[in-house]
């Protein structure tokens, strides 16, 4: 996926008909406070591979605080290409289980959330966002195995308004909601532990400062 996002950069930034001056390039820095749900299934296999048991935890939310920063590219007056980055980890609150021989532990951290995105912004300042997203997803566990990281993908929506500062200074505040494709992980043994996620999706209230040049 990163490849991917890699390449359509490098092609719209190459183009001819989508060249981009250093005068029409911006950068930014935001401030991301999330609200995200999911539904959770673990399956609890025996060394014969028969399922034993199945757990289920619907509408399980979370909130958290990060960071992020951004840089975007303007095709015209009206609309910019961009590629956001967020260089710290989304953490999920651990889940603990009682189990014979000690607590099962599991926490996901969501790493490198990275989205491509078109921005189209009115005369009045207010602007619209739609984007592809891409994140990598580490599950932090204890007494239940080594389970492997995992990559999601998924959209973002983002609706704004910018209010400009002078001196090519703007300062942003939107709302953007997010959808992510399931995962599902092993923790790779024969009585195997598998941990499905599915219906992930979030709000986010977001605040940035932008300077263009």
């Amino acid at each position: 996926m990163k490849k991917i996002i890699a390449t359509i950069v490098a092609l719209v930034f190459s183009t001819s008909a989508y060249a981009v001056t250093l005068s029409e390039l911006s950068v930014g820095a935001s401030f991301n406070h999330g609200l995200y749900v999911g539904n959770g299934k673990e399956e609890n296999y025996t060394h014969a591979g028969v399922l034993e048991k199945t757990t289920t935890k619907d509408g399980a939310a979370f909130v958290d605080s990060y960071a992020s920063i951004f840089v975007e590219a303007q095709v015209n007056e009206d609309v910019s290409i961009g590629l956001s980055y967020t260089p710290e980890s989304i953490d999920t609150p651990q889940n603990v289980n009682g189990e014979e021989g000690g607590d099962n532990k599991v926490k996901a951290e969501f790493e490198n959330l990275t989205t491509l995105y078109v921005l189209g912004k009115s005369d009045m300042g207010v602007y619209g966002k739609i984007g592809y997203s891409q994140m990598d997803i580490h599950l932090v566990t204890e007494n239940v195995g080594n389970y492997k990281d995992q990559d999601t993908n998924g959209f973002e929506f983002a609706l704004g308004y910018e209010h400009e500062a002078g001196d090519g200074v703007g300062i942003r505040a939107e709302l953007a909601y997010h959808m992510f494709d399931d995962v599902k992980a092993d923790n790779g043994i024969t009585d195997k532990n598998e941990i499905t996620v599915s219906d992930m999706e979030g709000a986010t209230a977001r605040i940035s400062l932008v300077k263009s040049f």
